[in-house]
């Protein structure tokens, strides 16, 4: 999660708080007129506070910038020297401009440095440490906010493609659906009223489904009981599929629209008119586990033919929804196809 912008300026106004207290703190136990006047130990603290924060946040806004994200190193080099300069000059105004002729503050006890000995001490003091801690600083935040970038963007590629597999679910089953009740229609059968309420209520879960990656395992499994029933009118009562439930279902998620591919492969690839040879669907779950199985006889006229994109749909919504927490077999052995799949629904 990205620290907003007045986190991030009440984080820095905390550190260099820190920063203060600390050094007065310091001179408390090392400098007996401290306790002459807070306020001005206070006051020459904050002027040197403002050095090393004029030289830390040179670093951090202007030098690398340049440095980390441009890379453009003669011109951070540039800007490191006039960092420098600047550096000097701060403390140059506030030490002989400020401290001296106001607060009587001498901070080299009556000598007068060298110019030489003057840089050469900034130098030693300010690059080290502040000068450094800024680039640090820059390049960690940067650091944490391209991976934060990265994760957004693969989270958002994750988001879009899962909504990309669950559009392509159900168009097959939609399709042959609208012509079974048509033929109902056509027919005057009395089951056109029921089929198309049914198709309602599919038609609102899909929309649904087709927005949210988990939906409640009890809402998927009336779905699929919706299915069933609807293709068993479109079969005329022919249909001979035995859906069977055991465990917890209740609001525990799951991802949505998971299981209907493999119950629409047996609609179209399976024997549905023989109960000897029923299409058989296994669902059991628990808080943590749900169990998955199907197993129908192919008929003869599909035998040749491949599964469609609906089958490698859910095996790439499983790999994207469960990695590492699920087992997924199919087989289509002895005139059977068979699916048995193990999800873990917790981390």
């Amino acid at each position: 999660m990205k620290m907003d912008r007045k986190r991030l300026i009440l984080l820095h106004i905390i550190v260099w708080a820190l920063l203060v207290a600390g050094n007065l703190l310091r001179s408390f136990f090392t400098d007996i007129s401290w306790h002459v006047s807070f306020c001005y130990s206070l006051l020459i603290e904050l002027g040197y506070t403002l050095v090393s924060a004029a030289c830390f946040y040179l670093s951090y806004l202007w030098v690398a910038p340049v440095l980390v994200i441009r890379r453009k190193y003669v011109q951070a080099f540039l800007y490191t020297i006039i960092t420098f300069a600047i550096t000097v000059f701060v403390r140059f105004a506030l030490e002989f401009w400020v401290f001296k002729p106001m607060f009587h503050f001498d901070n080299y006890f009556g000598r007068i440095p060298g110019m030489s000995s003057y840089l050469s001490n900034i130098f030693y003091f300010y690059i080290p440490s502040y000068f450094i801690y800024g680039l640090m600083c820059f390049f960690v935040a940067h650091w944490f906010n391209s991976q934060q970038r990265q994760q957004d963007l693969q989270q958002q590629r994750l988001h879009a493609e899962l909504a990309f597999l669950r559009s392509q679910v159900n168009p097959h089953f939609l399709f042959n659906t609208i012509n079974d009740i048509y033929s109902l229609a056509y027919q005057g059968s009395p089951l056109t009223a029921d089929a198309l309420l049914k198709l309602s209520v599919i038609l609102r879960y899909m929309l649904r489904g087709g927005i949210e990656e988990f939906m409640p395992l009890n809402r998927e499994v009336d779905y699929i009981d919706n299915v069933i029933e609807l293709q068993k009118i479109a079969c005329k009562g022919n249909a001979h599929i035995i859906f069977i439930k055991e465990g917890v279902i209740g609001e525990q998620p799951i991802g949505s629209l998971l299981f209907i591919a493999f119950i629409e492969n047996a609609f179209k690839h399976g024997v549905l008119d023989d109960p000897a040879t029923a299409v058989n669907i296994y669902l059991h779950a628990d808080n943590s586990t749900i169990t998955f199985s199907m197993r129908n006889k192919i008929s003869e006229a599909m035998e040749d033919e491949t599964p469609g994109i609906g089958l490698n749909n859910v095996r790439r919504r499983l790999e994207l929804l469960y990695p590492g927490r699920h087992t997924l077999a199919i087989s289509d052995a002895d005139g059977y196809f068979a699916v048995e799949l193990f999800i873990e629904t917790t981390i």
